[in-house]
């Protein structure tokens, strides 16, 4: 870590010592962004909470596509999901639940405009004509509706304009890239303007399929027509919004969105790995098969044991999966897998959004209304090899409707909001295992774990900012939330007659029926004090205290169950400076959680449920922005986490203290951009780099869960002509082709394999943009 710091700092001293050139452009890192993450506009220096915000040019210059590009820049975030990295899911200070079921909500709140998502597959979306992302970490269960124990992303959109102005952007790069990105907007009559947006990206296949039918070492047959390249991408997203002036005191914003994404199967690649048990059968670690020399199935006792039952306890190959399979390359872009289609995936949304504003004397009344649906249909091959073993699938379809009414105001010595917030979920979710009929397990047939989920959440809230002096305030906010649960869950079995169809044979009597409610009253609240003694000092110290509403375990196999809300007190204290006449920005915050029944997601063999922890966390972050002369931005991040869930049962009777997966405790994160003139315009040369220490990819923390520490680097180039018309970026993006792990979940005993995907390959790419 701290040779990629002096790398970076390095480059931004030779930059600057080796131009010549007068720079042109505004600082990038200093733009001042106003926010909107207390429910009302503020500078993001005044907001007395951790958050780091990126306005559109800012992305645009920064080269940001997706919602995972701005992990690698917020200290203290990181990323969990599941699918190969096809499903994203923010870590904000080791607050995950990596929970893949779509019954599940994530701690991490993030909306769109006002709208919850309530579904973690819709969290990974492009970020398409965007005004600016709020990263808010923390409890903001107060102000904001929804499960946002660990704090919340906030997305606001571009919004329509009287003035005609618009964009086209298009980008070509590595495997076959093809992606492009355009809006218009402008004035319909005197009283109505609107804009549209969409955005188009077709990615071609990063892994190379090498799978042969019938070949050995496994020559049983595998799934028909499989066996074809993944890791691609074909999203087509829209966006369409009118705004009505209804008269001098109110405002209608309406709004559709559409998104359409079709994907290969997951990129994962398979790792062989080797379940170690101990004398009463109890795995207590899980290690790289390579690593033991004797070629075990299952190590129990420091004994080779049978793991798959065909009455040999040695695997076929050292090193290889319980089949004899071993991936081609280690991390490389070649694999071997029968169940394997380019277009295998689908992922849909959809929604409607009405935004009503009305300025009263002494306050505004604002209502937002939001509907939204998306569906999944999932298919995997959980062993990653050319053995016609399990496929795992999944059909998800999620409906939600919310409505926010709030008023806000201010006196003269305060600031304040309160509200009634309803949400209503419908979840119909399927998850289940299908087999070949050669398989040994479920041969020939598949089993489906079946749930419907309905929630029903009313919340009343507050929060005001009572100025005790001129430059000391106190903050106190509260929210009480009433929820109601019920789900209808079962198990049924039938047989599998295609492997890329999801089939339920309703004539059946399920093997599994049951009906659950889960209803509880939460409540919130935030009491802190800030103190501003001039304008470019901030300091706060607070408690907070978060919910994450209980739910309902519907894992493969029908083992249905409820779990507990978790409660969350976070002591936390900052501070924010302007240093250098403007020209810096230092922002710092360090926190204490204390969680009760923290909800802790633990994957076993092919299954996954969430277990209620005491857990501790403590941490700190540190977050520079500096423009020290007018041609050179420099922006450099760093946090540090100790997560622990305490007693996490990884065995029957075994109870240890772990790490939260996809929790790193170090992470640092730097960008040097050097701007200067030419004839047409001006050059802008950019290098960023993240680093994340060691990790884990399953909550028992075993030896094989390790994500090794690694680090990442781009770079770009940009020439702007003098109007701001015209711009081209050339960037490489994984500059030293870095194969670290992202993902991974843990098979070995089904297979003697852990799914494993890996950063995408070193790739390059032009994008052209055209302003108007």
């Amino acid at each position: 870590m701290m040779k990629s710091k002096q790398t970076l700092c390095a480059l931004a001293i030779g930059l600057a010592l080796q131009s010549s050139y007068t720079a042109a452009a505004d600082s990038v890192v200093l733009e001042k962004i106003t926010v909107t993450s207390q429910k009302r506009e503020q500078y993001i220096n005044d907001v007395s909470i951790a958050v780091t915000a990126f306005s559109g040019e800012q992305m645009e210059s920064l080269g940001f596509e997706s919602s995972t590009d701005l992990i690698a820049f917020t200290p203290g975030v990181s990323l969990a999901g599941d699918i190969g990295g096809q499903r994203a899911i923010f870590n904000i200070r080791g607050v995950v639940q990596n929970d893949y079921a779509d019954i599940a909500e994530a701690p991490v709140a993030v909306y769109v405009d006002g709208g919850y998502l309530a579904s973690t597959q819709a969290q990974t979306f492009g970020l398409f004509d965007i005004a600016r992302v709020e990263i808010l970490k923390g409890p903001q269960g107060t102000l904001f509706g929804r499960n946002a124990t660990g704090g919340m992303v906030n997305t606001i959109t571009a919004k329509p304009t009287e003035e005609v102005e618009g964009y086209a952007e298009l980008t070509f790069a590595s495997f076959e890239q093809k992606r492009f990105e355009g809006a218009v907007s402008g004035a319909l009559s005197d009283k109505v303007s609107g804009r549209i947006s969409v955005m188009a990206n077709h990615m071609g296949n990063i892994l190379e399929n090498v799978y042969e039918d019938e070949a050995a070492p496994d020559t049983r047959a595998g799934s028909i027509g499989g066996g074809e390249d993944g890791y691609n991408d074909d999203t087509k997203a829209f966006r369409a919004q009118l705004n009505f002036d209804l008269s001098a005191n109110s405002n209608l914003l309406v709004s559709a969105n559409w998104a359409d994404t079709t994907k290969s199967e997951g990129p994962y690649q398979v790792v062989n790995t080797t379940e170690v048990k101990d004398a009463a059968g109890n795995v207590i670690d899980v290690i790289y098969a390579a690593d033991d020399p004797l070629g075990c199935d299952t190590i129990q006792a420091g004994a080779c044991v049978d793991g798959n039952f065909n009455g040999d306890p040695l695997r076929p190959v050292q090193g290889g999966d319980f089949n004899g399979n071993i991936d081609p390359d280690g991390s490389g872009e070649k694999v071997n897998k029968d169940f394997a289609f380019e277009d295998q995936n689908k992922i849909k949304s959809r929604g409607l959004a009405a935004t009503y504003e009305y300025d009263f004397d002494d306050f505004t009344f604002t209502s937002v209304t939001d509907w939204k649906n998306f569906t999944r249909v999932i298919g995997l091959d959980s062993d990653q090899t050319a053995s016609p073993e399990l496929i795992f699938q999944s059909d998800g379809d999620i409906t939600q409707f919310s409505e926010e009414l709030r008023v806000s105001g201010n006196t003269m010595n305060s600031k304040w909001v309160a509200g009634f917030y309803y949400l209503s979920i419908e979840t119909d979710y399927l998850q289940g295992l299908a087999a070949s009929p050669t398989g040994g397990y479920l041969a020939g047939e598949e089993q489906n774990t079946l749930a419907t989920i309905d929630t029903d959440s009313y919340s009343v809230f507050g929060q005001i900012d009572y100025d005790l002096t001129d430059e000391l305030v106190l903050v106190s906010g509260l929210r009480l939330v009433r929820e109601n649960k019920s789900m209808d869950g079962q198990l049924r079995q039938n047989a599998n007659l295609v492997d890329r169809d999801i089939e339920v044979d309703y004539g059946i009597d399920p093997l599994v029926d049951v009906a659950m409610d889960n209803d509880e009253t939460m409540w919130s609240a935030k009491l802190q004090l800030d103190y501003k003694p001039n304008s470019d000092t901030l300091l706060y110290a607070g408690i907070n205290r978060g919910v994450k509403a209980g739910n309902f375990n519907a894992p493969l196999g029908g083992s249905f169950s409820t779990y507990d809300a978790e409660v969350l007190l976070a002591y936390e204290a900052g501070a924010k400076l302007t240093l250098m006449d403007g020209k810096a920005q230092l922002n710092s915050s360090i926190f204490y959680y204390d969680y009760s029944d923290y909800q802790s997601f633990s994957w076993v063999n092919n299954a996954g449920v969430v277990f209620n922890e005491d857990a501790q966390f403590t941490g700190a972050e540190v977050e520079l922005l500096l423009n020290p002369i007018d041609a050179l931005d420099i922006m450099f991040g760093v946090s540090y986490t100790d997560a622990v869930v305490e007693d996490l049962e990884v065995a029957s009777g075994v109870f240890v203290d772990t790490t939260p997966p996809y929790t790193p405790e170090w992470q640092s994160s730097g960008l040097v951009r050097y701007t200067w003139d030419i004839d047409s315009g001006s050059i802008a040369a950019l290098i960023s780099g993240s680093y994340q220490s060691e990790s884990f990819h399953n909550a028992r923390n075993f030896t094989a869960h390790t994500i090794e520490s690694h680090f990442k680097a781009d770079a770009r180039i940009t020439w702007t002509d003098k109007e701001d018309l015209w711009s081209v970026a050339a960037y490489v993006d994984n500059l030293t082709d870095s194969d670290h792990e992202l993902i991974g979940f843990d098979v070995s005993g089904f297979y003697g394999t852990s799914q494993i995907s890996y950063a995408k390959p070193r790739t390059y790419g032009v994008t052209v943009r055209r302003n108007f």
